[in-house]
């Protein structure tokens, strides 16, 4: 009886040691392997990358670091690269921070971009922000590409961005350059944008789009925001974009 005891509890022995390096290697094969993020649907087009991707893409903290050394396209390249991957690893905090720090360097090196950049790096910089996820980058590449002389291709970038945002604020910025570019004649896609964010945009964005026409407002685009109005539900964003159309007609026949 002892004898059987002991041969058992010897191939039970065996069993356990051939178990674990039979699952050691994999397991230290799995802790190795790099997380696969998930695709996210970013209506600005910043989406996150496969796993392959993000080691290639991947950029190590000292060049983070090392921003403030470096040309500041070159430092917005090297932000927006590691954004992108996942990969910029600038604070141990979780949730959000990384985020805002991210969007904090990028602020300071637009603002360095401004001062020694050149036109044409400033007004690609531009571009591309206006459609970087926070609505903080986006205003300040807007104030950037109010100030460069103005062209059809920033406009429609613009145009492209603000046609997304669920973000009042950024609207209200915006507003006012909007106004400048069309001075200039300069206003390819205004008309489908105001539309858009007035008829099916978030709450926020279409009151005040539904606010602010005004301005926009010609007699060759009138009638499609009158039809707008029409097809809105009675409430506040329906009173407010009439009233604008009020104002407008007022302002025309000169009262």
């Amino acid at each position: 009886m002892k004898l059987a005891l002991a041969l058992a509890a010897a191939a039970a022995l065996t069993a356990g040691l051939w178990w674990a390096q039979r699952e050691g290697p994999a397991d230290a094969v799995a802790a190795a392997r790099p997380p696969v993020l998930p695709a996210s649907d970013s209506p600005l087009g910043w989406s996150q990358p496969r796993a392959s991707e993000v080691a290639s893409a991947a950029v190590e903290p000292a060049a983070v670091a090392s921003l403030t050394t470096v040309a500041p396209a070159q430092a917005l390249r090297t932000l927006t690269k590691c954004y992108a991957a996942n990969s910029c690893r600038l604070t141990r905090g979780e949730g959000m921070d990384e985020h805002f720090e991210v969007v904090r360097l990028l602020l300071g090196q637009l603002d360095r971009l401004a001062a020694q950049g050149t036109q044409a790096e400033q007004a690609a910089w531009a571009r591309e922000l206006l459609a970087f996820p926070d609505g903080h980058v986006q205003a300040a590449a807007l104030a950037l590409a109010a100030r460069l002389p103005p062209s059809a291709e920033t406009t429609g970038a613009a145009v492209a961005a603000l046609a997304r945002t669920y973000d009042a604020v950024l609207l209200a910025k915006a507003y006012p350059v909007l106004q400048q570019w069309q001075q200039l004649g300069l206003t390819s896609g205004y008309d489908d944008m105001f539309i858009g964010l007035v008829h099916t945009g978030g709450w926020q964005a279409a009151q005040s789009v539904a606010e602010n026409i005004g301005p926009f407002l010609n007699a060759g685009n009138v009638g499609r925001f009158e039809q707008v109005a029409r097809q809105l539900q009675p409430g506040v964003r329906q009173q407010a974009l009439l009233r604008s159309l009020r104002d407008y007609e007022l302002q025309r026949r000169g009262g």
